[in-house]
């Protein structure tokens, strides 16, 4: 992160808040995504279990590593076109007269 400007480690710091807090809050009630993760959960298991060198465990490790770590990687590409869209979004709505800014929906409140 040493890297990083302030201005990326500010938008990583606000992407995590929302990615992993919000949006995997709400991912974790989701019937899908738990079966989802219960049918990988086991299958992996399974594999584990069947694995009999430890250079096969050490794999098997490595690849669910790797695959997390893409799985963030596309979180973040999600997020930051969520962050495009809105803006495109929120233009076309405003040439149609309708303001869904932060401000207009509290005022409207």
């Amino acid at each position: 992160m040493q890297n990083q400007t302030i201005v990326q480690q500010a938008f990583i710091k606000i992407m995590e808040d929302r990615i992993f807090n919000v949006a995997w809050e709400a991912a974790k009630k989701d019937e899908k995504y738990i079966e989802s993760e219960n049918k990988r959960s086991i299958t992996l298991d399974l594999l584990s279990e069947s694995l009999t060198t430890d250079r096969q465990k050490y794999l098997l490790s490595e690849l669910e590593a790797t695959w997390e770590l893409a799985e963030r990687f596309m979180q973040e590409y999600v997020y930051r076109q969520g962050l495009q869209d809105s803006r495109m979004i929120h233009k076309e709505l405003n040439s149609f007269g309708i303001d869904v800014t932060k401000e207009s929906m509290n005022n409207a409140l």
